[in-house]
C-alpha cells in the first residue's frame, strides 16, 4: 500500500488535533483540612454607604441582594472561597474586597488585582457565582462594591458595600 505525502499528514493530523482540543480531565480538588465554614453575606445598613445609593435606584432595588461565601481551608495551607450571590442587579458588575483591618480602615482585592480577577458580573436575573483561591484565610471582614457605570476603575461609579459579611476566625489546624 502506497501513501501520499498529503495522505500521510492528513492521518497523523487528526489523532495530533484530537488529542490537544480534548480537555483534559479536571484536577482532583485538594482535601479540606477544616470543614466549610458559611458566611452569610446581608447588605449593609442603609446608613453606612458614604455616597448613598446609585442614579436611579431605590433602596428596595439596592438592597435586595444576599448571598453566602463557603470557606474552606485546604490540606496545602490555600483557602477555596465559593460565592453565591442573589438579588443583584441583573448584569450589575461588582468587585470582591478583603476587609484585613476595620480601625482603621484597610481593605484588599479578595483574589489577585487585575484584568477583572477580582470581579463578578451577574446574569440576567441578578444571580452571581464565583470561586476563588486564596494563598491564606481572609481578613475580618468581605465587601461586595457594585460599579454603577459598569468600569472596574475607581471611578465615581463605584457604590461600596452593596454586601457585606463577617469573616470567622482561621480553624485551628
Amino acid at each position: 500500500m502506497v501513501f501520499s505525502l498529503r495522505q500521510l499528514r492528513t492521518t497523523l493530523a487528526a489523532p495530533l488535533l484530537i488529542a490537544f482540543t480534548t480537555p483534559a480531565p479536571a484536577a482532583t480538588p485538594e482535601v479540606a483540612v477544616s470543614e466549610a465554614a458559611i458566611v452569610p453575606l446581608f447588605p449593609q445598613k442603609e446608613r453606612d454607604p458614604k455616597k448613598g445609593l446609585p442614579p436611579g435606584m431605590t433602596a428596595v432595588s439596592f438592597w435586595a441582594g444576599h448571598g453566602a461565601a463557603k470557606i474552606t481551608k485546604l490540606a496545602d495551607g490555600k483557602v477555596l472561597t465559593e460565592f453565591d450571590f442573589e438579588g443583584l442587579i441583573p448584569y450589575g458588575v461588582y468587585t470582591l474586597w478583603n476587609v484585613v483591618e476595620t480601625e482603621p480602615f484597610k481593605d484588599e482585592p479578595y483574589t489577585e488585582f487585575g484584568a477583572g480577577k477580582h470581579a463578578v458580573v451577574a446574569d440576567g436575573n441578578g444571580r452571581a457565582h464565583k470561586v476563588v483561591l486564596r494563598d491564606s484565610w481572609p481578613g475580618k471582614e468581605f465587601l461586595l462594591d457594585y460599579h454603577a457605570d459598569g468600569k472596574l476603575s475607581q471611578a465615581a461609579g463605584v457604590y461600596p458595600g452593596a454586601l457585606w459579611g463577617k469573616f470567622p476566625p482561621p480553624p485551628e489546624r
